[in-house]
């Protein structure tokens, strides 16, 4: 019988995927999205948590159900939907100018609270709808994207909105 020698294997060498860093955003001034008493939830409700499927895309601010959800800055309405297995009833305000194009996210409205529509010119601090927990949320809040470049078109991409709600207020 012959006995072979066990041979060592090397441990299999991966090449690391690149990560391609989300865009970052100079903040701007305006108005925080959500007018009443809130907090950034934990770890999972951040910005580039995992999710099944995919990542999150946005940050949320845990608050009351039926507090206000306030335009931050100027824009106009572009989207108003409801998607019953995700996002729930949403909204997307455009702001910014023609070189810094900036769409706004707010999911997850409560029911019968829309305030604006598709078209409308928006003023900061307008209220838009409330807090609400429509779609997959497991409780009332507001989840609040930024894309620069626009809302899921070519060349937008979304940005971790945290640093500029920071800034809203005032932390």
């Amino acid at each position: 019988m012959v006995r072979r020698t066990p041979v060592a294997r090397r441990p299999a060498t991966r090449t690391p995927k690149p990560v391609t860093p989300a865009p970052t955003i100079t903040t701007v001034s305006g108005v925080f999205p959500v007018q009443g008493p809130f907090n950034f939830g934990g770890d999972d409700a951040r910005f580039g948590a995992g999710r099944p499927g995919h990542i999150h895309q946005g940050q949320d601010v845990v608050a009351a159900s039926g507090e206000p959800i306030v335009a931050p800055v100027a824009g106009t309405v572009t989207w108003k939907a409801n998607q019953p297995g995700g996002a729930g009833i949403y909204l997307v305000v455009r702001g910014g100018n023609s070189s810094d194009v900036r769409d706004y996210v707010f999911m997850h409205i409560k029911r019968g609270t829309v305030l604006v529509a598709p078209g409308d010119a928006v003023s900061p601090g307008q209220q838009l709808a409330q807090v609400g927990a429509t779609g997959a949320a497991s409780g009332p809040h507001l989840h609040f994207e930024i894309w620069v470049g626009g809302w899921f078109t070519r060349g937008g991409a979304p940005v971790d909105p945290l640093p500029q709600l920071n800034r809203w207020a005032g932390l």
